[in-house]
C-alpha cells in the first residue's frame, strides 16, 4: 500500500459520485446519497474552493494499485469546538487496511490545521469501524438515542501515543 491524499479539481468529482451513489459501499449508511453534475459546483465551493479551515476533503489514492480508493473528510460541528471525521472506503478495497490509514491520515491533517479534537459519530452496528477507532486510541465520549457511539481523540491524547505530527503531504 502506498496511499497519497489528492484533493480534487472540481471536475474530478466522478468518483466522489460513484461512491456516494454506490449500494455496497454506501450500505453502513443504509441509503445511498445522490450526488448528479448539478450539485457538484456548490458542493465544491463549500467543501474545497473556499478553502475554508472548516471544511476539509480528499480522495485516498494508492500508487501501488493506481487507484482511487475511498474519501476522507471533516466539517467543523457548530455547536463544539471540534471536528466530525468522515472516512469512506469503497466496498471492494475494505478490508486491505485503507480505513486505518485513512484515518491516520485524516486525523494528521486535522491537526495540523490546528484543530485540538477530533471526533466521529458511529452507527451501533458498525463493529468494524468501532475496533478501527478503539485500536486508534479513540475513546467513547458518549451513545446518542439509537445507541450509536461518538468517539474523541485530542491532538494532546494523538502526540502522547504516536509522537510529533509529520506532515503526509509530499
Amino acid at each position: 500500500m502506498n496511499l497519497i491524499v489528492i484533493v480534487p479539481k472540481k471536475e474530478e468529482l466522478n468518483y466522489r459520485q460513484k461512491i456516494v451513489e454506490d449500494p455496497k459501499t454506501m450500505e453502513y449508511n443504509r441509503k445511498i446519497v445522490l450526488f448528479p453534475k448539478e450539485k457538484w459546483n456548490s458542493w465544491y465551493e463549500k467543501w474545497i474552493g473556499k478553502n475554508d479551515p472548516n471544511f476539509y476533503y480528499a480522495y485516498l489514492f494508492d500508487e501501488d494499485i493506481s487507484s482511487y480508493v475511498g474519501e476522507i473528510a471533516y466539517r467543523k460541528d457548530h455547536e463544539k469546538n471540534f471536528v466530525i471525521l468522515s472516512i469512506l472506503i469503497e466496498h471492494k478495497h475494505r478490508g486491505k487496511g485503507y480505513g486505518r490509514e485513512g484515518l491516520k491520515r485524516l486525523v494528521m491533517i486535522a491537526f495540523q490545521n490546528g484543530w485540538e479534537e477530533v471526533r466521529d459519530l458511529i452507527a451501533k452496528d458498525n463493529i468494524k469501524s468501532h475496533k478501527m477507532f478503539l485500536n486508534f486510541d479513540f475513546r467513547i465520549v458518549s451513545y446518542d438515542e439509537e445507541g450509536n457511539i461518538e468517539f474523541s481523540l485530542t491532538k494532546a491524547e494523538f502526540v502522547h501515543k504516536y509522537g510529533e505530527i509529520k506532515s503526509i503531504f509530499r
